[in-house]
């Protein structure tokens, strides 16, 4: 299996494009549940049969056995290599493969990206050690104290304190056998001008920031209260190859699970306001990390919900950063709703002042953003009196409807309906007929298709080359319980000789972790996708973990016995055939007497030794 392309380059790129957004602008797709479907194109499909899992970003046609990520979709869908597939990807991301520094695009970097992930952890752990055990941060302690965090919140986030020191991480670093350049690379140490090298972070309480997977990529510092004016309230840590700020959300790892089950996400723009969030029970908040809400932000909530409320500061510029990312929402369908907490309180303030009770009764009276919309663009003047800025305000509100796509499914009944109350009531405000409305919006749609470019007729797909089907069924055990817990893996690998599968599918598939763990690479399931390039790998990876995750709701076993009780299994196996080739050779009378005596000498050793008995030896 071939690995040609940089990881860290396909995971920008795959992480960067939203598989429904890619799907959709190809399909017609419906939401159902958590997922969404569509008629598959690569057959008579009379009912919807391929499913697109947002979360996972993976597709799967179980009538083609067909599967995999953004890459494969448009590999079958327009019949190209991955090198191509991913400079199409590329292209629609934005980004210029041109321009990507060399390690990003061919050879591997000295510093890979296991490592990384160490040296981060273990930053982490340095601060998070500092503020609870070190005499310098006394009064680090006495300020998350006061922000009224408990000794739970700051073990659950990990805060920690970085002394006031130039070179404290750099000195325990090098302690450790962690090089200043590899703490470079992780963004919690600079260069001055003079190309000496210094801790980035001093004098602050220090918030790791993790990404989905619950790893630590970056932390963000805030400064203690008293400290020289000149100091940033917040600083974070410069992007890295493993931390885009774009492309994560504070807090997602721990409220994610909370965001699929309630189907919504608060957003809330600071540390404290999401830790003390969950301190509280509101377990599905959030907050942007260093930067505005943008369209990477929104692609990743929609993985896991179709609805955001945006808890904003009570300032005149948190009311302005509302109408600037409505149409990002309207454009990617989601439901927003927006909440500006009274007296220019913020959210963590709030919670601690009013308490949970009155957070989500504010909550559930949130206003929805195309009202919001509605209200500012009429804001101080008649528009019944008042033509010229009417107009003006009519075409505004106009276009930002018009931004939701037309004719798809993913528009269900309640969207359709509330899309319909707003027009009567702009059509009332306004003194017009909805229906010319409607036709002004569809005349916006068609303008803005004609600059889109023309999509490429479906081409057939060539048929996987491994087949899930293949697999036995404790092959393919074992392949679910590596995807759901890519912590076993090490433990497989030294457990599962390659002789005890049976499958060639399974065979290839253990080949290819034993290549990614030997060159170093990470081995969840995403960083696995991104791994391999041949489409019928990643079709028979999808097919697992859309297995895995429907067992995963019934198992009552640890991931951990069932893998070891599949390993006994095979051995018990092979011992049974042992035994049996034994007892052909005796069979054969072929051996001498002193022969066959020891022979079943060794078949009762054997035997005793399995059961956990001595031998006469022993005795």
């Amino acid at each position: 299996m071939s690995f040609l392309i940089d990881n860290d380059l396909k995971d920008r790129v795959r992480t960067a494009v939203d598989i429904v957004d890619l799907m959709g602008s190809y399909m017609e797709l419906r939401r159902q549940g958590r997922a969404y479907v569509a008629r598959c194109p690569w057959h008579d499909d009379q009912k919807p049969s391929l499913q697109v899992n947002p979360e996972r970003q993976i597709w799967k046609c179980w009538v083609c056995d067909l599967g995999g990520d953004v890459f494969s979709f448009v590999m079958q869908r327009e019949g190209v290599s991955f090198p191509e597939a991913l400079r199409m990807l590329a292209e629609r991301a934005g980004i210029n493969l041109e321009t990507e520094p060399k390690s990003h695009r061919g050879a591997k970097s000295d510093l890979d990206k296991k490592s990384l992930f160490d040296a981060m952890a273990w930053a982490v752990e340095q601060f998070a050690q500092c503020l609870t055990k070190s005499d310098e941060a006394a009064e680090a302690r006495k300020y998350v104290q006061s922000r009224g965090l408990t000794d739970e919140s700051i073990q659950r986030f990990q805060i920690g304190f970085a002394p006031e020191s130039w070179s404290w991480l750099i000195d325990r670093g090098l302690s450790r056998g962690l090089s200043a350049e590899m703490l470079e690379s992780i963004g919690v140490v600079r260069r001055n001008e003079r190309g000496k090298r210094y801790d980035f972070f001093r004098n602050r309480v220090i918030f790791p920031i993790r990404d989905a997977q619950g790893r630590a990529i970056a932390v963000g510092g805030r400064v203690l209260p008293g400290s020289a004016n000149d100091q940033a309230k917040y600083i974070n840590c410069s992007e890295t190859r493993l931390y885009s700020k774009s492309n994560q959300l504070y807090g997602l790892d721990l409220a994610r699970d909370a965001i699929s089950k309630q189907r919504q996400a608060i957003v809330v723009e600071g540390y404290t306001d999401v830790i003390m969030a969950h301190q509280h029970g509101l377990t599905n908040a959030v907050a942007v990390c260093g930067t505005a809400l943008g369209e990477s932000h929104i692609r990743l909530l929609r993985r896991y919900c179709d609805s955001v409320v945006l808890l904003l500061d009570g300032d005149e510029a948190g009311q302005k950063r509302t109408n600037e990312i409505l149409e990002l929402f309207v454009g990617a369908q989601m439901d927003l709703r927006v909440l500006t907490l009274p007296e220019g309180l913020d959210p963590c303030d709030f919670l601690i002042e009013r308490g949970e009770a009155e957070m989500r009764k504010l909550l559930s009276q949130s206003v929805d953003a195309l009202e919001h919309k509605i209200r500012v663009a009429c804001r101080g003047f008649n528009p019944l009196i008042d033509t010229h800025r009417a107009n003006a305000a009519l075409e505004d509100i106009l276009r930002t409807l018009s931004l939701a796509p037309r004719g798809n499914m993913l528009s269900d009944e309640a969207s359709r309906l509330r899309k319909d109350q707003v027009l009567m009531r702009i059509a009332r405000q306004f003194g017009l007929d909805d229906k010319n409305l409607r036709q002004r919006i569809r005349e916006m749609q068609s303008e803005a298709n004609r600059r889109r470019p023309a999509v490429a007729d479906i081409k057939s797909p060539e048929r996987s080359q491994l087949r899930f089907s293949e697999m036995s069924a404790m092959e393919r055990e074992l392949f679910e319980i590596l995807i759901d817990h890519p912590e076993l893996v090490p433990a497989a690998l030294e457990r599962f000789p390659m002789a005890s599968l049976n499958s060639e599918t399974a065979k290839q598939l253990l080949q290819l972790y034993m290549d990614l763990e030997l060159a170093g690479n990470d081995l969840d399931f995403a960083s696995i996708m991104s791994a391999v390039e041949e489409a019928s790998v990643k079709s028979l990876l999808a097919s697992i973990q859309a297995e895995a995750e429907k067992k995963s709701v019934h198992s009552t076993i640890d991931a951990e016995q069932r893998l070891f009780g599949m390993y006994a299994r095979i051995a018990s196996f092979e011992n049974q055939a042992e035994d049996q080739q034994r007892l052909r050779v005796l069979e054969t009378n072929q051996l001498s007497e002193e022969e066959e005596l020891s022979l079943l000498r060794e078949m009762v050793e054997q035997a005793r030794s399995r059961q956990g008995l001595f031998s006469d030896k022993e005795v």
